[in-house]
């Protein structure tokens, strides 16, 4: 790994930068002797593709439930990625830095947050001695067919490079409160100088070409591992009734559903969803544990 300036030897966490096998930047923090990798979502294309010295720092009251026992790595894909960025590329490129953190720690709980569930599913079935545990936020085995026409539309921002517009209606469809109408006319206009545009703005169209393209429906039976579904009741990408045909056909699925809540119910919902997330991780044993 190459890494930045850690915390000292006396924190009782530490911090790091870098980019992991395969080209992947990371953030990291903690010193738990599990890991918990973090597959970010869509947005992540839209990110410039370096975690800046003190990341981890920043990230650790955002995962502080989880930091008693992980050492919490944010995964980000790599920048540049193939035009044919499909389920079976994701799983073999995103296995390499799960090696990397699995050869230095007790065992790898996986958390995919919307595409970073679809990735995660991939992964798992792939490489099941790289995950114990998964945990799909605002995810299922696939995007709803209604959503279609929505990412249809994000591919058309992204031809035209208007990032503006794509961040404003992930705002509306994200959150349930306030931030759904004041977001979007912030972003289209003060973010339009503040907000980050992507590395490689190819990676924003096939990130949506590998949303669009993946189906993992008819393989929920070959994920063994103990899974967790969680998501918003009126998700428009990732509906409730998806996320619950998805949790009752896997082997070991468990399924929580946050009323009223949207697209963004694990950032905007985040007392919910770490209680949730810290219960299942806490009541279930890892894949191939008999313990």
């Amino acid at each position: 790994m190459q890494r930045t300036t850690p915390f000292p030897q006396s924190s009782p966490f530490s911090q790091d930068t870098g980019t992991l096998p395969g080209g992947h930047p990371y953030a990291v923090v903690g010193s738990g002797s599990r890991a918990l990798a973090v597959l970010p979502g869509f947005g992540d294309a839209m990110f410039p593709g370096a975690y800046p010295p003190g990341a981890g720092l920043a990230l650790a009251p955002y995962f502080a439930r989880y930091l008693d026992e992980y050492t919490v790595y944010l995964v980000s894909r790599p920048r540049g990625l193939p035009p044919e960025y499909d389920a079976d590329r994701a799983a073999e490129t995103h296995a390499r830095p799960l090696e990397s953190i699995a050869d230095s720690h007790e065992g790898v709980d996986l958390l995919g947050i919307s595409m970073g569930g679809l990735i995660g599913q991939a992964l798992a079935r792939r490489r099941p001695d790289l995950v114990d545990r998964l945990v799909l936020a605002n995810s299922a085995c696939r995007l709803d067919a209604d959503a279609r026409s929505d990412v249809r539309e994000f591919e058309r921002y992204a031809r035209a490079r208007d990032w503006q517009s794509i961040r404003s209606k992930l705002a509306r469809d994200m959150f349930s409160d306030g931030r759904a109408i004041t977001y979007p006319p912030i972003v289209q206009t003060i973010g339009r100088f503040l907000l980050p545009r992507p590395a490689e703005p190819a990676d924003v169209r096939r990130s949506l070409e590998f949303i669009l393209a993946f189906d993992g429906c008819d393989r929920l039976d070959e994920l063994r591992q103990p899974t967790l579904v969680f998501g918003g009741e009126r998700d428009p990408y990732f509906t409730a009734a998806l996320a619950g045909r998805t949790a009752d056909e896997l082997p070991n699925g468990t399924l929580e559903l946050v009323p009223g809540a949207k697209h963004g119910a694990f950032h905007e919902r985040k007392l919910t969803f770490d209680a949730t997330v810290r219960s299942f991780l806490d009541r279930t044993a890892a894949s191939g544990d008999d313990s």
